[in-house]
């Protein structure tokens, strides 16, 4: 069981690893520059050591969500399979925009590539604790909107949840901003913040919609815990 679990962590990380190479890689060959891209296979390999690390702390501290977050689900909504449709089209456009922004189009001023680096480098850090933070906190983070009534679900109102009731999309949001700035792109680490917030939109609004109707507390809870994504502003 313990080797499934792992070979499930190795497999999805690629996949969703082999998704990034392939949004940034080719839209930068179709523009006419080389792929010999230091930095672009830099911040791909990043994401790579990103995954697998949360799924080793995973797979320690909770194995059941690890199997969770790494099995395709059996029953799905449709209007989850949209939304989720939706978001890898977004993100696929936003980091292959990224690439062509940081290659070809220099459409903002290129701050020194060390500095750049190692800025995104930190916000990336700092995007991938809060995201385990949310997971330490919440057991029942999956990829899918779902009540898990088996597991007794109940509503998570500690830890980042005290003050944003979606604190894994800021720490994702973080993470594609860093990833922006390891790039070499000023102008969609900024965007980043619109753009993501679009890619999310329809599935933060799913998610509310469904905990609101099937989850005991959780109507309460949005009284209590007022903004989605950014403390005392949104």
């Amino acid at each position: 069981m313990e080797c499934q679990l792992y070979l499930r962590l190795i497999i999805s990380s690629a996949i969703l690893t082999a998704f990034m190479a392939l949004a940034v890689i080719p839209p930068v060959a179709i523009a006419g520059h080389s792929v010999d891209w230091p930095r672009g296979w830099f911040a791909i390999t990043l994401v790579y050591i990103a995954q697998i690390g949360i799924g080793l702390w995973l797979a320690r501290v909770n194995p059941r969500l690890l199997k969770e977050r790494t099995t395709f689900p059996k029953k799905v909504d449709e209007q989850d399979i949209w939304a989720t449709v939706f978001l890898v089209i977004c993100v696929f456009l936003y980091f292959a925009g990224t690439a062509l922004d940081a290659k070809a189009w220099h459409m903002t001023p290129h701050t020194g590539a060390f500095t750049s680096v190692l800025r995104g480098l930190f916000l990336f850090l700092c995007g991938v604790a809060l995201v385990v933070w949310t997971i330490s906190v919440n057991p029942f983070a999956t990829p899918t909107v779902q009540v898990q009534e088996d597991q007794h679900q109940y509503v998570v109102d500690t830890g980042p949840y005290a003050f944003i009731r979606h604190p894994m999309y800021l720490g994702l949001m973080m993470c594609f901003a860093g990833l922006s700035l390891i790039l070499g792109s000023n102008l969609f680490a900024i965007l980043a913040i619109p753009l993501v917030l679009l890619g999310f939109w329809p599935r933060m609004v799913e998610e509310e919609q469904t905990l609101s109707t099937k989850l005991p507390g959780y109507k309460g809870y949005r009284k209590q815990v007022r903004h989605r994504i950014f403390p005392w502003i949104y």
